[in-house]
């Protein structure tokens, strides 16, 4: 279910913009555009607050604004409170991006890791020296996987393009884990990067993970947003495929998985499937392909688990 903008108490939609600061962050913007948007002077805001029998002083609403101090103990909590209040927002709006455990919320909710990506914990383990939670660092706001088959019915490649939001300050790097369907010497390898380089590279033999370390071209601050890409190809010849898929450790607002296959191979049939971290798998469900050979799904507000398509070859 795609979550509706939250509204102000007049009943009119918050601005889109405010509306994503609301959800992702940081504090400091979600507060300015709330005061841009109604238009008010700090003195008016500080009266506001004062209605409501909070106090916080302009200076102190200047500090909150400009990120260069964050609401801390009962009184600034107070406050706040009456701030929502005087700003039209809804219950906790802001509370909530101040709160020491809301940055544990990723962790706490995120699928492990293992689960996530059908993976063993041996090979997981091979990843020695890698950042595993930082990923749940950013929140995914889109993610498009475009595996490419071909005539051999190969995986050729695999091209993935996000969109993510740093939860945090300090945010700088991206872990790819990929793994081929096919353990039988088959050694994915990275191809190219857009808006991102390679900085570690981790490689399982048993199980040919290959995780590697994208770092940013820059830090992020919390609430920014990120665009880049990277793509998988391998060192002689690919494997055999009759899937793709993509595990998510944290929901994602919007995850596309699209396969495009060779006109003179195409399979007969392609299905739909989703496994929770639980286990639990969902019904396949058929999908359309068409002349030009291409299929997909799009899931919006994507839970954790593992999402793919698969195919029958004949």
């Amino acid at each position: 279910m795609t979550m509706a903008a939250p509204t102000t108490d007049d009943g009119e939609d918050l601005s889109a913009e405010l509306a994503a600061a609301l959800r992702a962050g940081p504090f400091d913007r979600a507060l300015d555009l709330a005061i841009r948007r109604r238009g008010l002077s700090l003195e008016a805001v500080q009266r506001r607050v004062a209605l409501r029998g909070a106090t916080v002083s302009q200076a102190t609403l200047s500090y909150w604004r400009r990120g260069g101090r964050r609401p801390d103990g009962d009184r600034s909590l107070r406050a706040v409170r009456a701030l929502e209040d005087s700003l039209g927002l809804p219950r906790t709006a802001l509370e909530r991006l101040i709160s020491p455990t809301r940055h544990r919320v990723a962790e706490d909710t995120a699928a492990g890791l293992a689960s996530a990506l059908d993976l063993t914990t041996a090979a997981i383990e091979s990843c020695d020296g890698i950042d595993l939670a930082g990923n749940t660092r950013l929140a995914l706001m889109s993610l498009h996987q475009h595996v490419h088959i071909g005539a051999d019915r190969t995986e050729q490649r695999v091209r993935t393009e996000v969109v993510a939001t740093a939860r945090v300050n300090g945010v700088d790097r991206w872990v790819c884990f990929f793994h081929p369907q096919d353990g039988d010497g088959h050694h994915p390898t990275l191809r190219t990067t857009e808006c991102c380089s390679p900085a570690r590279v981790r490689t399982d033999p048993e199980s040919e993970l290959l995780a590697v370390e994208l770092r940013f071209d820059y830090p992020l601050r919390a609430g920014d947003t990120y665009v880049y890409a990277y793509e998988i190809g391998y060192d002689g010849p690919p494997p055999p495929t009759d899937y793709a898929q993509y595990g998510l450790r944290t929901p994602a607002r919007q995850l596309l998985i699209q396969v495009s296959f060779d006109r003179e191979q195409p399979p007969v049939r392609c299905y739909r499937y989703y496994k929770s971290p639980s286990g639990l798998s969902s019904n396949d469900t058929e999908l359309p392909l068409g002349p030009s050979m291409t299929t997909h799904i799009a899931v919006p507000d994507a839970p954790p688990g593992v999402h793919g398509i698969r195919w029958e070859w004949d």
